[in-house]
């Protein structure tokens, strides 16, 4: 009997179905294998001379399991393509009707003008809950997928998907992760999952200590600009009358040192009302203009009847020259003690 080809001791018990060596024990096909770097599998599409295909039956059914095989893997393929574009493409029930519905309301809200600065395309957005206003994207795209933020009937309570991205006390952030049917009415931080945060971490943390930041996805800076979160807070809360991109982004700190990249709410979303005071400002001096023209021709009419002297009527204006100042500085308070009463 043939000896094994790898220790030559004893007589060989198994042939390598690749490449046909005589092997006698576990061990020498290990040999063997790690040795000449046999895949120890035959080759399906290695050529078989017809002759020999003929005068052996194992290899006309090796060769129609073969075929099979591949059709029945083309055939999977394609109806995993087609079942995943259903998915991409469906949507939920009544839910371009809820943005038909959204739409009217959200032409007057000045919000939908900075989204429309910040994404020329001019995406469909739509208002959930405390005056969330929501970003969509298109169909297809990894965010628009995974956002399962909807009404949870077994819950009976709307539920959002949330990215959490952790930062840790260098203020480095960690590699984000997802949360799906986080209940709206969760405290954040109640809401973020802790044991997923300290592995993220490396350090265990007493969620107490946590600070909590919304992205602000319309920011046309470079570099992170965010929006600080008071922890109490519910999830439905600190999302009021805020803006997020399929669904929110939040920075969860161990300290305070993400706040250099905090601003208020006003300046991030422009709805300070500037724009408003630059036209009431506009529209005053356009009344002060006119009334002191009434006045002038007034003086000048009684002036002219009552005597000939040339000097005319002093103007004056009553406009107060530090309404605006005291305005702006109030503004400059609050944007600076925003922040701070976050903590």
């Amino acid at each position: 009997m043939e000896q094994c080809s790898v220790c030559l001791e004893k007589d060989f018990k198994y042939t390598c179905p690749a490449c046909g060596t005589k092997t006698c024990s576990v061990e020498c096909v290990k040999r063997h294998k790690l040795r000449s770097e046999c895949t120890g599998q035959v080759d399906p599409t290695k050529f078989v001379p017809k002759k020999k295909l003929s005068a052996d039956q194992a290899l006309v059914n090796r060769d129609y399991n073969y075929l099979l095989n591949f059709e029945r893997t083309v055939q999977l393929g394609k109806s995993d393509i087609k079942v995943n574009a259903k998915n991409i493409f469906k949507r939920g029930a009544g839910q371009n009707q809820g943005h038909k519905r959204q739409k009217v309301e959200s032409e007057k809200d000045p919000r939908i003008e900075k989204v429309n600065q910040i994404f020329p395309h001019q995406p469909q957005t739509s208002v959930k809950r405390q005056n969330t206003l929501v970003i969509h994207l298109p169909p297809g795209m990894s965010r628009a997928t995974q956002n399962k933020s909807g009404y949870d009937k077994k819950a009976g309570a709307f539920t959002w998907t949330v990215e959490w991205i952790p930062v840790d006390a260098t203020g480095c952030t960690r590699k984000p992760f997802i949360s799906f049917r986080m209940k709206e009415t969760l405290p954040l931080k109640d809401a973020v999952p802790m044991t997923v945060f300290e592995n993220a971490i490396g350090a265990n943390v007493d969620k107490d200590t946590l600070h909590f930041y919304l992205d602000n996805c319309i920011s046309g800076k470079e570099g992170n600009e965010v929006i600080a979160l008071d922890p109490q807070m519910s999830l439905a809360s600190a999302l009021s009358n805020k803006i997020v991109l399929e669904f929110p982004k939040i920075y969860v700190g161990m300290d305070d040192s993400m706040n250099k990249y905090v601003c208020s709410e006003s300046k991030a979303y422009a709805v300070d009302g500037s724009d408003s005071e630059k036209s009431e400002s506009a529209t005053d001096s356009d009344s002060d203009d006119s009334d002191s023209d009434s006045d002038s021709d007034t003086d000048s009419e009684d002036s002219d009847s009552d005597s000939d002297s040339d000097s005319g009527p002093e103007e004056t204006s009553s406009k107060p020259d530090n309404v605006e100042l005291v305005r702006d500085a109030g503004e400059l308070t609050e944007v600076i003690a925003e922040p701070v009463e976050s903590k």
